[in-house]
């Protein structure tokens, strides 16, 4: 049998000089023909209570070595019985394996072996948060060695950060119960306004109140779990700064120009003219728009019809200005939590403004289709087909002279008035598009405002170990035969995989817009909704 290649994953310093036991975990593959040793720290010799030996659990640290710096601690060192022991000494202030023994072997690391020694920073892998990231989310492949390390090194960080100063205790105590009290207030908020979701679900303001409180609630239990500002708390915080501040500064601003039932005022005075450019839109298309004979009575028709819609719509604004006074007040206190909420009452407002053009367009696209329908369905008849709905296909059909009368003379109704009705259609489509397509903007100005890279840039640009998530292997030139040495190094990705790494889960992305999808509901008279 060939012999098994060893890796030892040794830290580059320790935090001390003073001898002392090593510790880690050690995985093997006999499939792959080698085995791995986890160096992970190094203890006192007084500390042995808190190891176990090879046969223990998982939970308790394993003795794997001993370190000394100098002649002197050689001769007191400690005589061991197990398979597996590694002796690490110090020389030119560089670590270096001294004696190395695997499954009760010993190795002579004077000549070439298939033992590589790789070294590695603990504090850069420790802090590599996206390092850590990919050794939780993802599935760790056996030969993904770093992130198992990684890993391996996040569990023992709590043990090795136990001993704290009296005063950091306090504080981080204190900031601790002040974060819990926040949490559980913002849970009651959340809970209120679930019980009045049915009511929230159709404003854009209200769905942005409750996926705000939820960011929140999941930005304070990760601080409390990982009892740090991690990197997508830290992108969430600051974001979250940037965007109160830009609300209060555009408000103060607007301030001087903005008086009481200013909003409602403008909003009425907006919707006047929208009312007034659509009353002489539908004037225009029950005459001759654009030279077109439409046929006079339907077009009369469905061009009152719209009329009064408009009238309706405009009379119910004006009835209630009081309750739009009212609510431009409290849309304006809402605005000093942030340029986003800002956003989304534009987005209300805007759908408030256009409800009649919805209305309107909904009644052109339904009658629209209808008679798209109605026309595919009249064409089969003239070829002696129908359609099969529990088959759904097109069977073969024999129509009597009186199916075929009545038919025709739909077919022929339907057609000469498809033109009336696709000119509303197409007209009214229109604005929809353009009142859809501008929600749309505003929305992905809304999800921007709410993922800025501002954190996560500046430290990618400082070069931070933080946003390491791949490492670099360098090859230490040694003149004497030996094991091979390498060191690890700890680099940053692409700037753009660091970002999508870092966007705070609650903050989901907003949807692509499917354009084969889109143009198909238009052709076919479909509705659209907003993207």
């Amino acid at each position: 049998m060939a012999e098994s290649t060893l890796l030892i994953f040794l830290p580059q310093l320790f935090e001390n000089d003073n001898p002392g036991y090593l510790y880690g975990t050690i995985q093997e593959s006999v499939l792959e023909n080698h085995r791995i040793i986890y160096i992970l720290g190094k203890q006192p010799e007084d500390s042995t209570s808190s190891f176990g030996s090879e046969d223990t659990c998982e939970e308790k640290r394993l003795v794997l070595g001993y370190y000394i710096k100098n002649k002197t601690s050689k001769k007191n060192m400690p005589a061991t019985k197990l398979r597996d022991w590694l002796i690490v000494d110090k020389r030119l202030d560089k670590l270096r394996l001294y004696k190395v023994i695997s499954e009760g072997k010993c190795i002579d690391l004077s000549r070439p072996s298939k033992v590589i020694c790789i070294f590695y920073n603990r504090q850069s892998v420790m802090g590599s948060e996206l390092l850590l990231q990919n050794s939780k989310d993802q599935t760790i492949a056996y030969n993904d060695h770093f992130r198992i390390l990684a890993n391996k090194l996040c569990i023992e960080m709590p043990k090795d950060l136990d001993i704290k100063s009296p005063n950091v205790k306090r504080l981080t105590s204190i900031v601790h119960r002040l974060v819990k009290v926040g949490l559980q207030v913002i849970i009651f908020m959340v809970n209120c306004l679930n019980c009045i979701h049915p009511i929230l679900k159709f404003m854009t303001l209200g769905m942005h109140l409750n996926d705000y409180l939820q960011s929140w609630c999941w930005a304070l239990k990760l601080f409390l779990h990982k009892k740090k500002v991690t990197l997508k708390v830290g992108n969430f915080l600051l974001c979250k700064l940037i965007d109160v501040f830009c609300g209060v500064m555009l408000l103060y601003c607007l301030m001087p120009i903005i008086s009481s039932g200013f909003l409602s005022q403008h909003l009425l005075a907006t919707a006047q003219d929208v009312v007034t450019t659509l009353r002489e839109l539908v004037q225009w298309l029950m005459g001759i728009p654009a030279g077109l004979k439409l046929n006079y009575a339907f077009n009369n028709m469905l061009g009152r019809f719209f009329l009064y819609h408009i009238n309706l719509w405009w009379t119910f604004l004006v009835l209630a200005k009081p309750l739009l006074e009212l609510a431009s007040e409290i849309f304006l206190c809402f605005g000093y939590l942030g340029l986003t909420f800002q956003v989304s009452i534009l987005i209300d407002l805007l759908g408030l403004v256009s409800f009649h053009v919805y209305c309107i367009y909904v009644y052109a696209a339904r009658l629209y289709s209808l008679q798209l329908s109605g026309l595919l369905a009249l064409f089969r008849l003239f070829l002696g087909k129908k359609y099969n709905p529990l088959r759904g296909r097109v069977d073969s059909c024999q129509y009597s002279p009186d199916q075929l009368f009545v038919g025709t003379l739909a077919f022929t109704i339907l057609l000469f008035l498809l033109p009336t009705t696709f000119m509303y259609y197409i007209v009214f489509t229109t604005l929809r598009v353009m009142v859809v397509g501008l929600g749309g903007l505003l929305t992905r100005l809304r999800y921007l405002l709410e993922t800025l890279p501002l954190y996560v840039t500046s430290l990618w640009l400082l070069k931070s170990t933080a946003v390491a998530n791949t490492v670099f292997l360098k090859v230490e030139l040694i003149q004497r035969p030996g094991p091979l040495v390498m060191i690890v190094q700890t680099v940053s990705g692409s700037w753009w995989d660091t970002v999508k790494r870092c966007v705070p889960d609650p903050v989901l992305p907003t949807p692509e817009v499917e354009w084969a999808k889109l143009l198909t509901s238009l052709a076919q008279g479909k509705l659209i909704y907003p993207v």
